[in-house]
């Protein structure tokens, strides 16, 4: 599907037995983010979407499943994007996002939150343009982006 060779990674299609590894990476991310408070309500979120979710995860033979993204394939909207903290700048992200546009045939779009400045900052690498403000609620406001 999608491989980076000089990395060793590869992208394929979200199995069962893969959902412990992503929800590692998820609550690791998660606890980065204390401005979101407890994980329980995204944990949540994160489980109510998968069985409508086109879902990838990234891996590396010896690490095992580095990232993951889920995609709402009607609206073209990404509504999770995680990579392991030892494998961000390796194009991860990038990689999945790119399968996942190829899958929509369309831009995507994606929340992310003002305060997450490195992934807005990553985002707005690859091209993203800010297109609204989002939810803003307690003071966390997040910010919706479009891909190319």
């Amino acid at each position: 599907m999608y491989t980076h060779d000089a990395a060793g990674w590869h992208i394929r299609k979200y199995q069962t037995h893969d959902g412990q590894a992503c929800m590692s990476i998820f609550m690791s991310c998660l606890r980065k983010f204390a401005w979101r408070g407890t994980p329980r309500p995204y944990v949540a979120r994160l489980i109510r979407s998968i069985p409508n979710s086109r879902i990838w995860v990234a891996e590396e033979p010896y690490a095992g499943v580095i990232g993951f993204l889920t995609l709402q394939p009607g609206e073209a909207y990404v509504d999770h994007l995680f990579v392991h903290e030892d494998w961000r700048f390796c194009g991860v992200a990038r990689g999945l996002l790119e399968v996942a546009r190829d899958t929509a045939c369309q831009p995507l779009t994606l929340d992310v939150d003002t305060q997450n400045f490195g992934a807005r900052k990553a985002y707005e690498s690859l091209g993203w343009k800010v297109m609204a403000a989002a939810d803003v609620t307690g003071g966390r406001g997040q910010i919706r982006l479009v891909s190319p």
